[in-house]
């Protein structure tokens, strides 16, 4: 390939900034998602190499990252194309195989057709695209710019200089080509990739489907091929990637950002002690050469969500090695304290193995002297968020097995349009939810009388022991709780039943721990035997399940049941004496619980009860409740991608490797009523915490739910809306513990759920945690349904009105 020389011209003004952001568009989960609010404008360069920047201070944390959406990629060949000339001002050139572009003496139009796009797409990023196989640089200012025409009824083969149509607006964007006087002339390719292009175009598709632009230059000429054109890699080109109208991640109008660098340098390993930093060239060769970039995220708002992302670099000489790697790869540079005017060979800062992403600049026959390498890679998107959540810079290598390229830095002088850019599409996300409702409070109650009966000993009295039994139908338990902190006339919002087992034995048969309800309250604690235990009533009012192995020591394992038959029961003691008791019983298991002496007073029974208080305005009657198992549950894991384990009986939570999805059908509750309270409740069998994180299991909403329960995989897991749902975190113990129970009862499920009655009652969940691994069992668990998630709905079903 030929070298460019490096000329003095006029340099490019043009400024690659974003374009304003257009509203929100509503999304279907309209109590969650508010109109956007605009983004910030970041200023543009004054075509000079900027001084590099001293690294910035850490930044405000952004929202979590979802998972990395991937847009889709159209290019499309104008459907007309045509040049006029002053000189010629009545004479169309509509079908002619070139296009002109002559400093004020010839302007090309194209227009392109977007009906292969779905309507409704949000476009990410647009680059217009144009082969130039002959030209000259008299001098001046020699861009080629973009302008928009609006009016897209001009004919291919009737316009003249004459006729030619109106542009609108700023420019938007442009490219740069220099031709010396020298024959033969080489083809050089001009790409747009401004970000100004982007909100024309995603008008374009959201109106008529056609966009029209100018071309012209006030300096240089240079001719290009047509769409008739013979080759069609040679034709003109509009680029456009785009995410579809239903995905769930990008529901809205996008912003674009193009970021140029705050210091680039190449690295030479023949000059192991030399810096380039100012040098107007960045080179990749082989062992030879690596160039670094670094890249301020200032002008990206802290709480945007990245979505897309593309470097592209500027090449004008290379050479390319037969049967070699030619891929220009990039790859992450952790540490961003390198200097600009310090790096060499031997100081270099280490890259990541793993690219993110890589172009191949030498695909084409004859000597080109520009092309551009652009890299749009997913991969992209992860580091860049990250970097925008942390110190808001982002550093990155270039390097190529097999082939020598050169590329323009930032201190290229002839125009910053030959600039190596980073391109950002994003979208602010909405708030995160609030509750709609009032929370409720919440009381932890212990008993004021427990003892246990025991059948071999009918008259012995067990009241001041500090243990509990529960036994295959030979031990009961009995539990009296007094009500008297929750105030008169409250209603209750959730109630739960716990006991810390520390021994126990399961024979066999049916080993569930059932509670009941003892109508009569005035037993003694001290004076209860067998043979005067009170009698019980109805059915069970739900039931936990423990099971220890013939080994020692025995585990500590927690029973809850969080059924929601036990909420009626505590309603009407609160309203009559402010007394309830239960009786604990197993058909088949004998398990050992602490009671209210036991000296720990976090290991005791209790019942904890979340109620609205009389004078709450919004809830202002009793609550029914409704329990829901899932209809699909499965885990995925980042270390087995392509796995499936739908029908595992376990789910599984573990840091950055492993995530759970659950699914309900709340379709059986009418959509009239009002939610008041929300629990989701897992059984948890094991799992370890990592000191000093965030240990949390969170909860978050996933708006799509398609997912199959027997064939999602890590790969093909939906996304998640990124705000949490509330949590809930398992204390580090000194005894290990073999059953935990994890219970998110936070307000933030209110809207989620109300706002899923209000459509098709389908509900997806997905629990994800930053720095613990927990078990869950699943819905396929076998032993018993009470160890399966549930979700408990309280509500209240307010009669419709004439």
């Amino acid at each position: 390939m030929h070298v460019a020389p490096e000329r003095t011209g006029a340099r490019a003004s043009e400024c690659h900034c974003m374009h304003p952001a257009s509203p929100w568009k509503k999304s279907l989960r309209s109590l969650l998602i508010a109109p956007l609010v605009a983004g910030l404008v970041p200023g543009c360069g004054s075509g000079e190499a900027p001084p590099e920047p001293a690294p910035p201070s850490a930044r405000v944390q952004a929202s979590p990252l979802l998972t990395t959406p991937t847009p889709k990629q159209l290019i499309l060949e104008p459907e007309a194309d045509t040049y006029v000339r002053p000189a010629n001002p009545t004479t169309n050139f509509g079908t002619a195989q070139d296009l002109w572009v002559d400093s004020n003496k010839a302007e090309t139009y194209l227009r392109f057709n977007l009906s292969s796009l779905p309507a409704g797409a949000h476009i990410a990023s647009v680059m217009l695209q144009a082969l130039a196989f002959s030209g000259s640089s008299a001098g001046g200012d020699g861009s080629v710019y973009a302008h928009l025409v609006p009016d897209d009824t001009w004919s291919e083969t009737g316009m003249t200089w004459n006729n030619r149509p109106a542009v609108t607006g700023d420019r938007l964007g442009s490219w740069w080509l220099w031709y010396a006087s020298t024959s033969p002339k080489p083809s050089q390719v001009g790409l747009n990739f401004d970000p100004k292009l982007k909100a024309p175009v995603q008008q374009a598709l959201d109106s008529d489907g056609l966009v029209s632009f100018r071309l012209m230059s006030p300096g240089y000429h240079t001719v290009y091929r047509s769409r008739e054109h013979s080759v069609a890699s040679e034709r003109p080109k509009l680029i456009i990637n785009y995410f579809e109208p239903g995905d769930p991640q990008v529901n809205t109008d996008l912003q674009v950002v193009a970021l140029y660098p705050q210091a680039d340098a190449q690295v030479l390993a023949g000059s192991p002690t030399t810096n380039s930093g100012k040098s107007m060239t960045m080179t990749v060769d082989r062992t030879a050469a690596e160039s670094y970039l670094r890249f301020g995220l200032g002008s990206v708002p802290v709480n945007a969500q990245v979505v897309a992302v593309s470097l592209v670099a500027t090449s004008y000489d290379g050479t390319a090695y037969a049967g070699a790697d030619g891929n220009v790869y990039t790859r992450l540079v952790p540490d961003n304290t390198w200097s600009e005017t310090g790096i060499t060979w031997n100081n270099k800062p280490a890259a990541s193995s793993d690219d993110l992403g890589s172009w191949l600049p030498w695909n084409h026959t004859g000597p080109y002297t520009t092309q551009v390498g652009i890299n749009s890679s997913p991969k992209l998107v992860a580091p860049v968020q990250t970097a925008l959540e942390s110190d808001g810079m982002i550093s990155l290598r270039l390097d190529s097995p097999g082939y020598r390229t050169l590329f323009h830095s930032r201190e290229y002088t002839n125009t910053e349009a030959r600039w190596p850019q980073l391109i950002v599409s994003y979208f602010i996300p909405p708030p995160c939810p609030t509750p709609v409702a009032s929370a409720p409070t919440q009381v932890v109650l212990e008993p004021e009388a427990d003892t246990y009966v025991w059948s071999a000993n009918p008259a012995t009295n067990y009241g001041t022991a500090q243990d509990l039994w529960v036994d295959s139908g030979k031990g009961e338990t009995y539990l009296r709780f007094n009500l008297g902190n929750i105030p008169a006339g409250s209603h209750i919002a959730s109630v739960r039943l716990e006991a810390l087992s520390f021994n126990g034995s399961s024979a066999g048969g049916d080993g569930s721990v059932y509670a009941h309800l003892v109508p009569d309250d005035s037993w003694s604690e001290t004076g209860m035997t067998w043979n005067n235990r009170p009698a019980v009533s109805g059915s069970d009012l739900g039931s936990w399940w423990l099971w220890n192995a013939n080994t020692s020591p025995k585990p500590l394992q927690l029973g809850v049941n969080a059924d929601a038959k036990l909420k009626a029961p505590v309603q009407q003691a609160l309203d009559s004496d402010g007394r309830i008791s239960f009786r604990l019983r197993s058909p088949g298991y004998h398990t050992v619980y602490r009671s209210r002496e036991y000296g720990v007073a976090s290991e005791r029974p209790r019942l904890v009860v979340s109620y609205f208080g009389p004078d709450d305005a919004q809830v202002t009657s009793h609550l029914e409740a409704a329990s829901f198992f899932p209809v699909a549950d499965t885990s995925v894991w980042k270390s087995n991608s392509n796995a499936n384990a739908g029908t595992s009986m376990a789910l599984t939570v573990d840091r950055a490797d492993a995530e759970s999805f659950l699914r309900f059908d709340l379709s059986s509750l009418p959509p009239t009523v009002q939610v008041a309270s929300v629990v989701l409740v897992t059984t948890s069998s094991g799992g370890d915490l990592t000191a000093g994180a965030d240990t949390n299991v969170y909860t978050r909403w996933v708006p799509d739910n398609t997912w199959s329960e027997t064939a999602m995989t890590w790969n093909t897991r939906p996304s998640v809306f990124s705000c949490e749902l509330g949590s809930w975190q398992f204390p580090s113990r000194p005894v290990p513990y073999t059953t935990q129970v994890g219970i998110n009862a936070s307000p933030l499920l209110v809207p989620i759920v109300q706002e899923t009655l209000s459509m098709n009652g389908q509900l997806s969940l997905r629990l994800d945690s930053p720095g613990s691994r927990s078990v869950y069992d699943s819905r396929e668990y076998s032993n018993t349904s009470a160890r399966w998630p549930r979700l408990i709905v309280y509500y209240s079903n307010p009669t419709a009105t004439p």
